[in-house]
């Protein structure tokens, strides 16, 4: 899969595959085709990537709840009255956020807050100028212009009525323009938006429609049976690349994915039960094979993460091992004795779900598999999130009961990518389930003297580094940053630093892993896959790898113990040369049985887990990086090793804290 980006680059690439929708005034829903329009019809003013879909009963009671909250209750019965017809938008946000488009108009975005752990409202454009000329809701006129990113002191406010609490919205208006500003502590506004007016005109005739999903299908029909021609067909013209197979996930997209499949004529497919899913999740596997009349393979992982949890501690967005164990590597087991061949895996990977899928083409190597010549084909590439649910309903299909929860997608339910308002969809929906999840970060909280909160907020999500939102909420929580992630990077390994007899530095790494002594045999065969070989050599009770260039030599004792000696001539190459001495030893030690260093060797020169051919080994690496072990878990010391030598190169004051010198701003006049 394509590499993820962020940012503009990001925004470019969503904006390059948005789809433009209308909006029919008389038939109050929306439409894909301008033709299918009747009456007054307006393009729907989405944010990137456009990726509509309805908004059901939970939805609505949840979007309701956070316009009450923020705004008050008569602003809730106006924007949304009880039997809407809400769409609802994902938009970038710290956390969950949605565009909520009611009417044909996005009266604001519920959003996540992270802090007060629950969903907010903020109008927008529509709905704030709405508010604001029907006298509803937080709302104050400015003396002073709107200005985006500008602060309003309260003198120059006429607040017509005060939001519940600092941090929540008000609407603003300078006479001229309108925007939506948010209350500082101090009583202040900080303008976050500034619009002109939408016409009068909109506004007086403006109302909530009471269409339903199946009045959308009326009007969009033919878009519909558009969109499954050219799937089915696609789909035909391409599965004679390998043995096709659905991938059933329970989910809304490998639904209409399988649907096309059996279209297309394949029979066949699997669903894949990681020991951690929803129990909804696997009955509508179950009862979308029977609907489609498809042979299902079930694969199961068993209780693979629970036993790998003892091992690599919690999955986290930077460290997700549990694909790697749980996923990859029983999955490739499971299918490879009813694969003679090349395997077409035929998924419901869709653009609009993240920047990687968006370059991911629809015909594109399996990353799931791992073997050379699998490949997986996406069908529905290209449909909106709006579109798949609409294709189910007109086809009568399976749909998981979680959507109608307030679930925007399906996955494993204690899943590191997971938001926190998801995180919090699960406490209250599964509670047995999160209780045993819970369970288990507080036992590793407690091993770590991580606070309560690091559980609560969900930092568990993290293991090396935080996004800077995420350290800010850690602050304002009156928790460091640093010291969260440095204290679970010291569960697997701890350093000091001591003098040898010859006057040099040693850093003496002591790697936590399952076993008290490495066969040191396995070890130096290992190192052919780090292209540390030929610069290592047994010397008793060690293995002694030197870097000449780099100045340094390491000693991994059979005790797991490591010393590196010396002081690196550059401390940008040290880390690299650090995780290509640990990496083999954090794969003996730390193996969780999953093969994938096996299944993903090109030469076969990995005859079993850790154990390598050094006349096939190609020194291309993959086994290590893709090893959750040797690739990540090894991450803990190579950060201790990294932070001592940084630490070392700051110069310090005479109190000995460490400091950094400021420029002299008179050098160079």
């Amino acid at each position: 899969m394509a590499r993820r980006v962020t940012g503009e680059a990001a925004t470019r690439l969503f904006r390059s595959i948005m789809r433009v929708v209308w909006w029919s005034e008389e038939l109050g829903v929306p439409v894909f085709d301008k033709g299918g329009c009747r009456g007054v019809c307006w393009k729907l003013r989405l944010t990137q990537p456009g990726d509509l879909r309805p908004a059901f009963e939970r939805d609505v009671e949840v979007t309701r709840e956070a316009i009450e909250y923020s705004l008050g209750g008569e602003a809730a019965k106006r924007l949304l009255p009880g039997g809407s017809l809400v769409l609802l938008n994902r938009v970038q946000a710290i956390d969950a956020a949605d565009e909520v488009i009611v009417g044909g108009r996005t009266i604001g975005t519920r959003m996540f807050d992270l802090y007060r752990r629950r969903w907010v409202f903020k109008p927008d454009y529509f709905g704030a100028v709405l508010l604001y000329r029907e006298g509803l809701g937080p709302r104050a006129r400015s003396r002073v212009p709107l200005r985006p990113g500008s602060v309003i002191e309260r003198s120059d406010l006429r607040v017509y009525e005060e939001p519940r609490e600092p941090g929540l919205f008000l609407v603003l208006s300078d006479g001229r323009r309108f925007g939506v500003g948010k209350l500082l502590e101090t009583g202040a506004v900080r303008v976050q938006k500034v619009f002109d007016a939408p016409p009068r005109r909109a506004l007086e005739s403006w109302e909530a429609s009471r269409a339903t999903l199946d009045d959308i299908i009326e009007a969009n029909v033919e878009h519909l049976e558009a969109l499954e021609e050219e799937a089915v067909g696609w789909l035909r013209s391409v599965l004679d690349r390998g043995e096709p197979m659905v991938a059933l996930s329970g989910g809304k997209d490998s639904t209409v994915a399988a649907a096309i499949a059996v279209e297309a004529g394949v029979s066949r497919g699997y669903f894949f039960d990681t020991g951690i899913e929803f129990p909804e999740t696997v009955e509508t596997a179950e009862r979308v094979a029977d609907a489609l009349g498809l042979e299902l393979l079930e694969i199961s992982a068993g209780d693979t993460f629970w036993r790998a949890l003892e091992i690599y501690g919690p999955p986290a967005r930077d460290y997700r091992w549990c694909c790697k164990v749980v996923k990859f590597g029983p999955l490739e087991r499971g299918l490879r004795p009813h694969v003679r061949g090349s395997l077409l895996t035929i998924t419901g990977q869709r653009a609009f779900e993240s920047t990687a899928r968006a370059q991911a083409g629809r015909l594109a190597p399996s990353a799931t598999t791992g073997r050379h010549g699998d490949l997986v084909a996406a069908p529905i590439q290209h449909w909106t999130s709006l579109e798949v649910h609409m294709y189910i309903q007109w086809k009568r299909l399976p749909l998981n009961p979680l959507y109608t929860m307030g679930y925007e997608r399906v996955g494993c339910y204690l899943c590191p990518a997971s938001r926190l308002a998801e995180i919090e969809a699960v406490r209250d929906t599964h509670a047995r389930l999160w209780r045993r999840w819970e369970s288990a970060l507080h036992r590793f909280a407690k091993r770590a003297s991580l606070p309560r909160e690091w559980v609560e907020y969900g930092f568990w999500r993290w293991r090396f580094a935080y996004p800077a939102e995420i350290e800010a909420l850690a602050k304002r929580l009156g928790l460091n940053p640093r010291e969260l992630l440095r204290r679970s990077m010291l569960l697997y390994a701890t350093l000091s630093i001591e003098p040898t007899p010859d006057g040099r530095v040693a850093r003496v790494l002591h790697p936590r892993t399952r076993l008290d002594r490495i066969d040191l045999d396995a070890y130096e065969r290992l190192l052919s896959a780090t292209r540390l070989r030929d610069r290592a050599s047994r010397e008793g009770d060690h293995v002694r790898i030197t870097d000449e260039e780099l100045g340094v030599e390491a000693r991994v004792y059979s005790d797991a113990r490591v010393e590196i000696i010396g002081e690196p001539r550059d401390a940008n190459k040290f880390g690299a040369f650090a995780r290509r001495v640990l990496a083999p030893l954090y794969m003996i030690g730390a193996c969780g049985g999953c093969a994938v260093c096996v299944s993903s060797c090109p030469t076969g020169a990995m005859i079993a887990p850790h154990t390598v051919d050094t006349n096939k080994c190609r020194s291309c690496s993959i086994c290590v990086n893709v090893c959750p072990a040797g690739g990540k878990l090894a991450t803990h010391a190579v950060r201790l090793l990294e932070e001592s030598v940084t630490s070392q190169k700051r110069p310090k004051t005479s109190t000995g804290r460490k400091t950094t010198r400021k420029p002299n701003k008179h050098r160079g006049r």
